[in-house]
């Protein structure tokens, strides 16, 4: 592919609009050709960063910030009194009672597998 073939083409490669044979050889094109690469750079900044749109003022980023805070704020509630003690107790014995039953399991006698206890 050459320059002339690939400039307009560039818009649609940028969108995912080229079919797949066009797409491949503008891509190995794009790769060769510094000039068009820098062109469908300048495209796609055009594009995806239009001028127009200016910062948001000093103001709005306050104002965002201060409902994201309320927003997170509203979303964590904290534990009350006896949540945290309830909850540590209940691991606790959960613990407990998972070593307790592997303990119990481990020191009885074991026997055999069921089929082994079929057989004659």
């Amino acid at each position: 592919m050459n320059c002339e073939r690939a400039k307009p083409e560039l818009l649609g490669f940028h969108f995912g609009m080229a079919e797949a044979e066009a797409r491949g050889a503008l891509e190995a094109h794009l790769l060769g050709c510094p000039a068009c690469l820098r062109e469908y750079l300048e495209l796609k900044r055009a594009v995806e960063l239009p001028e127009e749109i200016e910062a948001p003022s000093e103001l709005s980023r306050a104002r965002l910030r201060r409902a994201v805070a309320a927003e997170l704020r509203r979303g964590a509630a904290p534990w009350t009194w006896w949540e945290r003690p309830l909850a540590v107790g209940l691991a606790a014995a959960s613990v407990w009672l998972a070593v307790g039953t592997v303990r119990f399991v481990s020191t009885q006698p074991g026997r055999a597998p069921h089929a082994m206890e079929r057989a004659p």
